[in-house]
């Protein structure tokens, strides 16, 4: 039976990123291969590789044409029919959840930071590693799924997924800053990584730098020989397979990370990047510099060599890191999200 009709409210620019958008779209597009049908609204106009993705899943998606209150999503989700409610975002107050749950549909809510001090839904996702359901006790009466198990990870990323090598001479490092960059950080990870290669005696070594599709940042005309930087990337999956270590923003790219085992070094390039930074390196799952503002070049780039250098600490890290996520996260949400709308709770 169709799951029936989704609605969705994300949005996505060069301030914030993609990532909540990409994430409500991997749901989506499981949601729509169990046959149901999904309408992505958003705020503003979505960068045009959003817009894409969206397209080709054969997702309508429209926009507001003011800032909506909660009012304005509940009513347009009334009016196509749908079963479900997903709000992402920091524009989500107790006061939106309560305006778009007048529908009288089911709210799923995603979160990352647990500091609120109400959460009116049905069932409130918080995929990152740091996240237990008791941080949210006493603050909602819905149903907490927590922790990168429940990870929503889009197809293309979870195809051909093959047994990560740990080379006792890594090549490659992939530099990813996320969807927008807003601390311009790309380009001095780039050049600190180049320059660890060449420290650990692996000076015909390669960096890919990628710039983000929200990003309108251009980079030199002559990066030297080891750096190459990579815009509209078709296939980050598998920029990511050939990669032995990424250094990495950590954001939701975390999760396609740990899926294909990837050693990886992180640091923040926003607040809320920090506490899963903390939380990956407490878990042994990747090495954590703190906000990138406030790490010394000197101190990533000697990182970077000593990482480089040990492939015990790399197959450590890989191994770590892959036992976090395995794909299936959408999949685990969309049940629940049916065991409720049934009455009947998690299956």
């Amino acid at each position: 039976m169709s799951p029936g009709m989704l609605a969705i409210r994300a949005d996505a620019d060069a301030r914030i990123g993609l990532g909540h958008a990409m994430r409500c779209f991997a749901l989506a597009e499981a949601w729509c291969k169990q046959g149901g049908e999904a309408v992505f609204f958003s705020g503003a106009a979505l960068p045009d590789p959003v817009l894409a993705r969206l397209d080709d899943a054969g997702i309508e998606h429209r926009t507001f044409a003011a800032p909506d209150t909660g009012d304005e999503f509940a009513a347009a989700a009334a009016g196509i029919g749908a079963r479900w409610l997903v709000v992402d975002g920091s524009f989500v107050t107790p006061g939106y959840l309560d305006k778009a749950r007048n529908a009288g549909l089911p709210v799923l809510l995603l979160d990352d930071a647990a500091t609120g001090g109400r959460y009116p839904c049905d069932l409130l996702l918080n995929q990152n590693v740091q996240a237990l359901p008791e941080n949210y006790a006493g603050h909602t009466d819905a149903t907490i799924l927590a922790g990168p198990g429940f990870a929503l990870i889009r197809a293309d990323m979870r195809e051909s997924i093959q047994p990560r090598m740990i080379p006792e001479r890594p090549q490659r490092i992939l530099v990813l800053v996320g969807g927008a960059d807003p601390g311009g950080h790309l380009e001095a990870l780039a050049q600190a990584a180049a320059r660890a290669l060449l420290k650990a005696g692996l000076g015909d070594g390669h960096v890919d730098a990628v710039i983000g599709p929200a990003s309108s940042w251009k980079p030199p005309a002559d990066a030297g020989p080891i750096i190459a930087y990579h815009r509209g990337v078709k296939d980050m999956g598998a920029l990511i397979a050939e990669a032995d270590l990424a250094i990495s923003s950590a954001g939701s790219t975390v999760w396609e990370l740990s899926l294909q085992g990837t050693p990886m070094i992180l640091g923040a390039s926003v607040p809320v990047e920090e506490p899963v930074g903390a939380g990956m390196a407490a878990k042994g799952a990747a090495l954590y510099l703190g906000r990138f503002s406030d790490c010394p070049a000197e101190q990533l780039v000697a990182e970077t060599v000593r990482v480089l250098q040990d492939s015990a600490v790399r197959r450590k890290l890989s191994t770590t890191a892959s036992a976090l996520v395995d794909g299936r996260g959408a999949e685990r949400v969309i049940d629940a999200m049916l065991g409720i709308g049934a009455g009947t709770g998690i299956p």
